[in-house]
């Protein structure tokens, strides 16, 4: 999904004008990256947060050449859900009766 996808399914679901919505949406990514980058976490309540963290230095091998090579360390994104959604996407097995 795109960013005129979501707004227009926005658009549908809540009978908001596009205009409001775009402008909504960009203030909400500009919240999440001032977060991201001062508190190194921003929160979506009801989905899920997302966190600023440290991937460690590695080695790793340059595809083309096979060469070694030295990965620095780096700040990336991660998102974790929340347990509503897991469950959600993945509903608890219920023990089949044995025989």
């Amino acid at each position: 999904m795109n960013k005129d996808e979501m707004i227009d399914g926005i658009m549908r679901a809540s009978g908001i004008s596009k205009a409001n919505i775009n402008r909504f949406y960009d203030g909400l990514v500009e919240l999440a990256k001032k977060k991201l980058s001062a508190e190194g976490e921003f929160t979506f309540p009801g989905l899920g947060v997302l966190r600023v963290k440290i991937r460690k230095a590695r080695e790793g091998r340059n595809p083309k050449t096979g060469e070694k090579i030295r990965i620095p360390r780096k700040k990336v994104v991660r998102f974790g859900t929340y347990k509503d959604l897991k469950e959600l996407l993945n509903p608890p097995k219920t023990e089949e009766p044995t025989s």
